[in-house]
């Protein structure tokens, strides 16, 4: 046991534990990759990470197919697992469909985990654009401060959990749009908590807004968001600034009650 610098005892980390982590997140990164080329990537001999990947292979997380190393599809076994074990997945896949149907654009669950929001599930309507970039957001979590459903989230996190998430963020700017500093995104924070909605307007990319809504339990605590994300030639005006929000807010409302009611009936 060790003991953090508050006083409280923790585990041990495994260190091979770690470093088998890190180098899937490499593969993934690479896309798959030859010994050389993972090895390049790792601080590590060739000869341990060979170790590391073979291991991973007799594990089934990881494929060697002519030399080149991938992750397998046992990933998606378990991703799939992970997702439909979750409670706010199994009361909101629904609304999403419904919600992507009748906007016609792309509609996001979004979860928070770890200090980085996630795409638990997503559904895209007849007119949604920008699948590509959507499918690349999907693989990897996303941070807080240009994104409609990570500012919803955000907004309602226990200010003491928000402060802390605040000061180790990465302000990446996306677009000339995108809120780069602390003190101006908590003024955007105390408007959301006001109004009940978050918006992105052009802030992660260039000619796509966002609507998001946060997702509260039964003791207010939020558990994710619902976010619509449009062309700004389709999502502008009254529709940016009140006919969607009102339909994201609607959303949000329908997976609270299946919660609440898949809580009820346990």
């Amino acid at each position: 046991m060790t003991t953090d610098p508050d006083g409280e005892t923790e585990p041990r980390r495994i260190k091979s534990v770690r470093t088998a982590s890190d180098i899937v997140d490499v593969i993934k990164r690479l896309q798959g990759g030859t010994l050389a080329e993972i090895s390049a990537e790792i601080d590590l001999t060739k000869g341990t990470v060979y170790t590391y990947l073979q291991t991973l292979v007799d594990s089934g997380f990881v494929t060697k197919r002519e030399g080149e190393y991938r992750l397998s599809f046992r990933f998606i076994a378990l991703g799939e697992h992970v997702r439909n074990e979750t409670g706010l997945y199994v009361a909101g896949h629904d609304v999403i469909d419904d919600l992507a149907d009748r906007t016609g654009e792309y509609v996001h669950l979004i979860a928070e985990e770890r200090n980085r929001i996630a795409v638990l599930y997503e559904s895209h309507g007849d007119r949604a654009v920008a699948k590509d970039y959507h499918l690349r957001m999907r693989e990897t979590p996303q941070y807080f401060h240009d994104t409609a459903a990570g500012k919803a989230i955000l907004a309602h996190l226990p200010s003491d959990r928000r402060d802390a998430i605040l000061e180790a963020h990465e302000f990446e700017e996306q677009t000339k749009n995108t809120i780069t500093d602390a003190p101006t995104l908590r003024e955007t924070l105390a408007e959301i908590r006001e109004r009940g909605y978050a918006i992105n307007d052009e802030e992660e990319i260039r000619g796509m807004r966002a609507v998001g809504a946060p997702i509260l339990d039964s003791d207010e605590t939020v558990v994710g968001a619902v976010s619509v994300t449009a062309p700004t030639s389709r999502l502008s005006d009254d529709r940016f600034r009140s006919a969607m929000p009102k339909r994201v807010i609607e959303a949000a409302n329908l997976i609270e009650v299946n919660l609440e009611t898949a809580r009820i009936d346990r």
